[in-house]
């Protein structure tokens, strides 16, 4: 192969270079700046477009996540709509924490009804209705009331017949046996558009237990697209499939009631000629639209919402802003662009020959293959720090290098005992929860496990225990998150000193709840373990001078007993809702 001097390999890129971007920038510049422009409009407009696809799918997944969370909640545990009360609870802290949430609700097959309640345009204030309080089928609000959930009637509210299995959210439930849409419609008595999404409850079995449904109120994506700092002429609209309207950055109405018939405002009939031509371009991807003379960019996108529905953003900005933006791209630009490359060129000339030289003294050396020429090279060899490194670097690997060949494996092997260790560092800590030294609920499954395979194999005695704190959420609320932890550690304290270590197995399954396996022991001793942690719970507060009580679900299998660990799991939750729900501080077996 033909080989080149180093001064040439250095100096030739540069010139080419040179010339090279001196004509590209001038063909650039002058050739293709509308392009370029045009480049600039489509990145704001996908910029503005993609913050309002974010904002859509954050604003409606509450929506989706808490009816799946609901469905799941009622079709596993149909005695939930046994009391509607606490079923009011649950939904009440649901609906708190998002501002568009306006109702939460369930209709049984009986007819009753319950649901967490948000005015639509006042925010903030979150009530009770229920159709089951005082007369069966009656809608009536109620305040909430921590305590008993349902507190005193809203007197303002007015009381009326409501059946809710003859409403259109219950029918379409039923009807389609899935996940279901409702339409965009407003609220009656509020100038607010709201959508809703209901599913039906079946058992296990198959059996409709009723319909859950949820809704949101959409004026907040159009304060949403109206608050959106805009280049000036630009607009932005959010649609349906068929172009009604769900929100704009334009002022105006998105619907109209007239003799009791609703008209929503669609992109057709807008009284703004942009949203007009843009109706008949409902197409996805990038358009070019001319608006009584003036050119707009215009962006169509879909937004797939989960069961099925499909929304459309639509961004148009006219064309004036992105081309102004480099319409004081200059020829002089080019011209002093092109004088800065022929500097560097000759810069490159001067940097190849006062590099090249020491590089050549050094190939030299390495050619020799002998290492004390390679320890003979002066210091510093140039002016240049790299080379000097470079020096530097090749003579004391000449020192190094018979040591290093000797001490390799030993580095090897110590090497690799450190990997081990951190490895089982790893392992560890991946099973330790971290606030109470327990096993995590990883670690517990893992040796729940193997000791519940051991428990069968070796026909012992096994018993599981799912226990919870009561009332947890009252001590964060009351003395804060920092006294909860310490809370959990000396509930953690109290759960180990109680067991046996050797033997039995005690972890954090989640949040404030844990879990003990007694193995090898019978249900006799095993309450007497689980009444001597709740005595001990009486005798010494836990923080604060705080006492806590504990409720528990306890499943015993007798030897040689065939049962899973997620039968168990399930088994023992069972019963720990039932102390729950019978006063707590019990222990249920």
């Amino acid at each position: 192969m033909k080989t080149v001097p180093l001064r040439w390999l250095i100096v030739t890129p540069f010139v080419v270079l040179a010339l090279i971007s001196g004509v590209t920038m001038y063909i650039l510049s002058s050739v293709t700046i509308a392009n370029i422009a045009n480049k600039v409009g489509v990145q704001y407009i996908k910029e503005v477009e993609g913050r309002i696809y974010d904002r859509v799918q954050d604003f409606v997944a509450p929506l989706t996540n808490i009816m799946e969370l609901n469905i799941n909640a009622f079709s596993n545990r149909p005695e939930l709509l046994d009391n509607l009360t606490s079923v009011a609870g649950r939904f009440y802290e649901q609906a708190i924490p998002y501002s568009q949430m306006t109702f939460i609700s369930v209709a049984t097959t009986d007819g009753r009804y319950v649901s967490s309640s948000q005015n639509p345009i006042k925010k903030g204030l979150h009530n009770i209705a229920a159709n089951f309080v005082h007369k069966p089928l009656t809608m009536e609000g109620f305040k909430y009331d921590p305590r008993i959930i349902i507190g005193d009637k809203i007197k303002s509210d007015p009381t009326f017949a409501y059946d809710p299995r003859v409403r259109p959210f219950y029918k379409l439930a039923v009807k389609n046996k899935q996940v279901t849409w409702g339409h965009i419609e407003p609220y009656y008595g509020f100038p607010a558009l709201g959508i809703d999404l209901s599913a039906p409850i079946y058992d296990k079995e198959g059996k409709l237990l009723g319909v859950t449904a949820t809704s949101v109120a959409l004026i907040e994506l159009d304060k949403y697209l109206a608050s959106l700092d805009l280049v000036k002429g630009a607009y932005i609209f959010l649609a349906e499939e068929n172009g009604d309207l769900i929100a704009t950055s334009e002022k105006g109405k998105l619907y109209q009631t007239k003799d009791g018939v609703t008209t929503r405002s669609n992109l057709n009939s807008h009284s703004n000629q942009a949203f007009r031509l843009a109706s008949q371009h409902l197409e996805t991807g990038m358009k070019t639209l001319d608006v009584e003379g003036q050119k707009y960019l215009y962006y169509l996108r879909p937004i797939a919402l989960k069961y099925g529905k499909k929304w459309q953003v639509g961004v148009l900005i006219p064309s004036s802003y992105h081309e102004s933006v480099l319409a004081s791209y200059t020829q002089s630009t080019v011209f002093i662009t092109l004088m800065l490359f022929l500097c560097i060129g000759g810069v490159g000339s001067l940097i190849a020959w006062y590099i090249g030289k020491p590089i050549q003294r050094l190939n030299q050396v390495a050619n020799e293959k002998d290492l004390k020429a390679v320890q003979m090279l002066p210091n510093p060899l140039s002016g240049v720090s790299e080379i000097n490194s470079l020096s530097r670097g090749l003579s004391s690997m000449a020192d190094n290098l018979a040591d290093i060949m000797q001490n390799l494996e030993e580095k090897v092997a110590e090497r690799t005992s450190y990997l081990q260790g951190e490895n089982e560092h790893l392992l560890e800590n991946s099973l330790t929860d971290e606030l109470t030294s327990l096993y995590n609920r990883r670690g517990f499954n893992q040796v729940f496990e193997q000791a519940l395979a051991r428990a069968q194999q070796q026909e012992q005695q096994l018993t599981f225990v799912l226990c919870d704190i009561d009332h947890f959420k009252r001590i964060n609320d009351k003395f804060g998150h920092t006294v909860g932890d310490l809370a959990l550690v000396s509930v953690a304290m109290n759960l180990k000193k109680h067991v046996r270590s050797s033997l039995d197995i005690v972890a954090r399954y989640g949040g404030e709840e844990f879990t003990l396996v007694f193995l090898n022991a019978d249900i006799v001793q095993v309450m007497a373990r689980l009444n001597s942690i709740r005595q001990s719970f009486v005798d010494h507060p836990v923080v604060n001078d705080q006492h806590i009580t504990m409720s528990f679900g306890v499943v015993h299998v007798d030897e040689g007993g065939d049962i899973s660990a997620e039968e168990l799991v399930e088994q023992a939750d069972k019963k720990l809702y039932q102390a729950k729900n019978t006063g707590r501080d019990k222990i249920i077996i």
